[in-house]
């Protein structure tokens, strides 16, 4: 959810070989699009919450399987094209997560702390909040796993796929991530078989690890592989896929995520990265601030339902003035958590743990 790329990723990873350099546009659109499709979804969720009026964007929760599916893509890209994978791999990989959402994390347990009444959280724990910085799931008192920044449950499984690639390009010296795709589907077939009695358990052997895989699949055998079906099949694959969605559209409530979400943001992501190969800067850079999107968007739909929604005549309480009000403001956020925040405090901790590339390009 949150590797991005200068050539690959912004400041950040190996040094990728010669010709790699290009930044993939595709991916993040991709990026882009997920981001703001869990903004909406979010946002009718809030709004109906208020309201009580059935205003659900159920079809939005696929931004974060589109998110997993681009995770694991640019992950094979990165090992794949970087000529040395070491120890520095994982820090870079952790720097790039780490420092925002640990800030984000502090600050929002902070408020818990102080006036806890502003928020819907219901007290401050610091089990909770060890368990959160560590990126491990946590027995929530409502059920579920939700880390103090409750968005954060993706990022457990980020870190987790990381340091599952960081083992076995060590370990076997897998550099196409196969022997990665592998151990997925055999830890999703174990908690198929044995069932998930745990919080470890179900956290860890759900099947929306698979998803992961699909990326490292799709880089590996789709856009890696030069030749292969007419750019016509790519685009069949992508429509395909949002047609889907528009077909199935509450399909939150399958209890196989992987099947319902999966297989539409797999032919999206496929059919994508292989298509959408034009410039557009301005959606380029959503794509750059979309981990900035991603932790902040929460707060800023918060506050408007907070501050505005009580404004509203009820025949305005529908989402579309809401969205008008929350999306400007979150892309603004966004850039400037993005520029003033998540990209100076992953500078820092790479120049501390001398992980910066030798000759690393400025972020844009």
């Amino acid at each position: 959810m949150a590797a991005h790329e200068r050539g690959v990723e912004h400041g950040g990873t190996e040094e990728p070989r010669p010709g790699a350099g290009e930044i993939l546009y595709s991916v993040q659109y991709l990026r882009a699009a997920a981001a703001y499709l869990v903004v909406l979804f979010h946002l009718t969720a809030s709004l109906g919450g208020e309201t009580k009026q059935a205003t659900g964007f159920a079809v939005g929760a696929i931004g974060v399987d589109i998110f997993f599916i681009l995770s694991g893509f640019v992950m094979a890209l990165i090992v794949d094209r970087s000529p040395r994978i070491d120890n520095r791999f994982l820090i870079r990989r952790l720097a790039r997560i780490v420092p925002l959402y640990h800030l984000m994390t502090l600050a929002l347990f902070m408020v818990v702390l102080s006036a806890p009444s502003l928020l819907n959280t219901a007290r401050a724990d610091f089990a909770h909040l060890a368990s959160s910085l560590l990126f491990l799931p946590y027995d929530s008192p409502g059920g579920g796993n939700h880390p103090i920044l409750t968005l954060g449950w993706t990022l457990n499984y980020e870190i987790f796929f990381y340091v599952l690639i960081a083992l076995c390009v060590r370990l076997f010296h897998d550099r196409t991530l196969l022997s990665v795709v592998a151990l997925l589907c055999g830890l999703a077939a174990l908690g198929t078989m044995l069932g998930s009695n745990t919080l470890v358990a179900r956290f860890y052997l759900d099947p929306i690890i698979l998803e992961f895989g699909i990326g490292i699949l799709v880089y590996r055998y789709i856009y890696r592989e030069q030749g292969g079906p007419r750019v016509g099949v790519y685009w069949l694959a992508l429509f395909t896929g949002l047609l889907i969605l528009l077909l199935r559209y509450d399909i939150t409530s399958q209890d196989w995520r992987f099947i319902a979400f999966g297989i539409p943001a797999s032919l999206i992501v496929a059919g994508g990265v292989k298509t959408l190969n034009f410039r557009v800067e301005w959606l380029r850079r959503l794509g750059d601030w979309s981990f900035s999107t991603y932790l902040i968007h929460v707060y800023v739909i918060q506050l408007a339902v907070k501050l505005v929604l009580p404004a509203l005549a009820p025949s305005m309480m529908t989402p579309l003035p809401l969205a008008l009000i929350v999306l400007p403001v979150t892309i603004l956020a966004s850039a400037i958590l993005y520029r003033h925040v998540e990209m100076p405090a992953m500078s820092w901790v790479l120049h501390v743990t001398g992980s910066r590339r030798r000759q690393a390009a400025p972020a844009t």
